[in-house]
């Protein structure tokens, strides 16, 4: 049966698919030690990846440097070598060296061993891209240009960054925290589209700053009206709106900022 066209969202080809990759206590290989390097060790640190770094000591970006001197990451003080791909345990390889020679053979070899590999500044070479990145607590908004400019998908990020409420990240924790205990009070199978769909109509009847401003009792509060499915709002339950000092705080103090590299 024939439909609109416009009934369905029409296929934009030529994206990335973006996911949020875990990696944590997973080995991961970054070949170099300059200033991408250093970028490209935090992003996984902050991810909780085991990250082993293998360059020359000589000149080492201070960064780098330190990370090694704080056994954050495992430094192999050498150049890259191909039997350094014999681990079976390796999840990706992050290439941020200026031998486009050597990237190159890298990333024959991870193709090779089906392993996941960017090289960096060489598109045809990544199987995935860095975006640029704002981050809250567990909040984490990247920009992708798949590819095609770095510095561009940073302006756009901290544009994006700047309409945000300064701590949105805290107010995720505080949903998180509505979850499981949600989950305590419904915890049967049966229960579980009702309980999404009640989160669901919860984060859409509490703004941003309502959520940030939600403390203990006020999940307790909701919950109690979980079994007759209700959802109160914030006014409902405070008698009052958000103070507007902090509203003023959310429009004012935040400046956007996160590493980009």
């Amino acid at each position: 049966m024939a439909v609109p066209d416009d009934e369905f969202p029409p296929v934009q080809g030529g994206g990335s698919l973006l996911l949020a990759w875990q990696v944590r206590n997973r080995k991961v290989l970054v070949v170099g030690g300059g200033n991408v390097a250093a970028g490209r060790i935090l992003n996984l640190l902050n991810a909780d990846a085991k990250v082993t770094v293998i360059t020359p000591s000589t000149g080492l970006h201070p960064e780098v440097h330190h990370r090694i001197l704080k056994r954050q990451v495992t430094h192999i003080d050498r150049n890259f070598q191909p039997s350094d791909l014999e681990d079976p345990g390796i999840t990706m390889v992050l290439t941020a060296i200026d031998d486009s020679q050597a990237s190159t053979q890298i990333y024959t070899l991870c193709k090779q061993k089906r392993i996941p590999v960017n090289v960096a500044d060489v598109p045809p070479e990544c199987d995935f891209y860095f975006g640029s990145v704002h981050r809250d607590g567990p909040l984490q908004v990247m920009v992708s240009t798949n590819g095609n400019g770095p510095k561009l998908a940073n302006i756009v990020r901290k544009q994006i960054a700047e309409t945000l409420p300064t701590n949105l990240g805290e107010a995720i924790v505080k949903v998180g925290s509505l979850r499981k205990r949600l989950r305590k009070v419904a915890s049967a199978p049966s229960e579980g589209p009702k309980r999404m769909e009640w989160m669901t109509r919860v984060c859409e009847t509490w703004s941003l700053e309502e959520l940030c401003d939600m403390d203990e009792d006020d999940m307790e509060n909701l919950l109690s009206h979980y079994p007759e499915n209700k959802v109160v709002t914030y006014k409902e339950l405070r008698g009052v709106p958000p103070p507007s000092e902090e509203r003023e705080v959310f429009e004012e103090a935040f400046d956007g900022s996160f590493g980009w590299f």
